[in-house]
């Protein structure tokens, strides 16, 4: 018996309701078949336009189909492959069974003949070796316009000489290595630094400092293992930054299979003052930092690279400008937030996803995985992120957020606490949006334990056209001075279904589903609410 849909509410639900049919299947145009018992059915209704039918289950959970969603019901039968409406619990342990989500990169694009980021159009012409030993530093090689001071295992390059390479060897628990680029040319500031199996501490500041504005090839040899740390206090000196074990003034661009291990007693782990960009053959980078553990001010771009943060701030901060993930693995542990593309700033701000796999922990009060004042949009790749701290977010957007593709999976816990910032008391959540919030493809999979938590919490738009997109609750309300702070899986002031499936769940209380504040459109998909252990 098919097209059972057409019907009216009242028709159809007399049919459910005859005590010859035991089960009922829903045909959905995915291809999906769900099963109920006639039993637990205890009404049906249409939307005002009778674009989407609902049915309601126990008076606990809801299905709400767009009638282009539910190709047909049938009774009775013994269908092959038809499974009931996953539950909360379904969900919850799938999720916590997860170790990793599937992933891919986006191939990075061959180099154009002028594209100044890629080492294969940097030719070098003269090199000069390091070696260091101890308290002492063997330097191999001599360059006309190439200035090379030694004070024990401390090195300074002053250099008016375009094209070279400085390579890096040997170990000393007290030494570093600076580089000054004092010819106006462009051509002449730019170098390439190999790392070729160092171990190098500096007790009063940066392992590498680099006074140049413009680009350096940080090339890490293939089977070497590299060793940076910086002191727990700089030494300062006028008119100079020192912000990180690794510092530059002008780009980062780095590339090499081999390990780069960095430690940051006083600083960030690896810091810009312009751009970093890791290239897709990058190897294993692994950084312990008091610090952010990446800092950069224009931008970051991520093609590859194995890189470990664990981070006493932020993991990867961009000051003013996008963070773009293509590929590779970011895996982050920090105190403060995750990944930051600007503070301030809305007009430079923005991070996107399309490729690699971001896994982020954050511990502290209002520690975000993702935070921005941008947009965010992921459109590929993975994003993997826990959130403990009181109040904080996975994803802290003030701009649109955006999920076209890709796999994410967000866990949030932790109480309210008074935000000064807002005046108001904040909430734990796995997506929190200051705009709107438009999920057409992906796979989205969100818990939020904390009480007076969200998993979804919009201030204006949701649209869901496509995609799935599961959200479960399992905390309550939390009072606190006399304000009453809600649990909702999904907070927004409209909410758009015309595609996609969305899942969303309380353990506690039926109400705590959904929080629709102006208007819920459907034309299509499914949505399925409410009360589900």
């Amino acid at each position: 018996m098919r097209r059972y849909i057409l019907l009216s509410a009242c028709v159809l639900f007399s049919i459910i309701a005859n005590a010859q049919h035991k089960s009922v299947y829903f045909h959905q145009n995915d291809g999906i078949t769900r099963l109920s018992s006639t039993a637990v059915i205890d009404s049906i209704g249409f939307n005002s336009n009778r674009t989407s039918a609902v049915f309601h289950f126990e008076g606990k959970r809801s299905a709400s189909y767009g009638l282009g969603m539910l190709d047909s019901i049938t009774f009775n039968r013994t269908i092959p492959g038809a499974s009931d409406f996953p539950t909360a619990s379904d969900f919850i342990k799938a999720i916590n069974s997860t170790t990793d989500p599937e992933y891919s990169n986006v191939a990075e694009p061959k180099p154009a003949t002028d594209d100044s980021d890629f080492i294969e159009n940097f030719t070098v012409k003269n090199s000069i070796k390091f070696t260091f030993n101890g308290n002492s530093v063997t330097v191999s090689g001599s360059v006309t316009g190439v200035t090379v001071k030694t004070s024990g295992a401390h090195v300074t390059v002053l250099s008016t000489k375009g094209k070279m390479r400085y390579l890096l060897e040997g170990s000393s628990s007290n030494g570093s290595f600076k580089v000054i680029t004092e010819d106006g040319d462009a051509d002449n500031k730019k170098f390439c630094l190999t790392l070729n199996g160092v171990n190098l501490t500096n007790p009063n500041g940066p392992a590498i400092n680099i006074q140049s504005g413009k680009s350096v090839y940080l090339l890490i040899n293939k089977n070497t293992v590299n060793t940076l740390c910086d002191g727990s206090t700089y030494t300062s000196t006028a008119s100079e930054d020192q912000k990180g074990t690794i510092f530059s003034e002008g780009q980062l661009l780095i590339s090499g299979t081999g390990t780069l291990n960095i430690k940051s007693l006083g600083g960030h782990g690896i810091c810009s003052d312009d751009y970093i960009r890791l290239r897709a053959n990058t190897g294993t980078i692994n950084i312990t930092s008091l610090k952010d553990g990446i800092n950069t001010k224009d931008k970051f771009i991520m093609y590859g690279g194995n890189v470990t943060i664990d981070s006493s701030k932020d993991g990867v901060s961009v000051r003013r400008g996008q963070f773009s993930l293509f590929g590779g693995i970011l895996d982050m542990t920090c105190v403060d937030d995750g990944i930051v593309s600007d503070y301030t700033n809305a007009d430079t701000a923005c991070v996107s996803i399309e490729g690699g796999y971001a896994r982020i922990s954050t511990t502290g009060g209002k520690g975000h995985a993702i935070a921005t004042t941008g947009p965010l949009t992921v459109t590929g790749g993975a994003v993997s992120a826990t959130v403990t701290g009181n109040a904080s977010k996975c994803l802290n957007v003030w701009g649109d957020i955006s999920i076209k593709g890709g796999n994410i999976i967000l866990l949030a816990s932790g109480e309210p606490m008074y935000d000064e910032e807002e005046n108001d008391y904040s909430s734990a959540a796995c997506i929190r949006s200051r705009k709107n919030l438009s999920v057409s493809g992906g796979s989205l999979s969100l818990i939020s334990t904390g009480n007076g938590g969200k998993g979804i919490n919009t201030e204006l738009a949701t649209d869901i056209t496509g995609g799935t997109l599961t959200v479960i609750t399992e905390g309550t309300d939390y009072s606190v001075n006399g304000t009453k702070i809600r649990c909702r899986s999904l907070d927004t002031q409209s909410l758009d279904i015309s595609g996609g499936t969305v899942y969303a769940y309380s353990t506690r209380n039926r109400i705590n589903a959904l929080n629709i504040k102006s208007s819920l459109n459907q034309t299509g998909g499914l949505i399925m609410y409410g009360l589900s252990e």
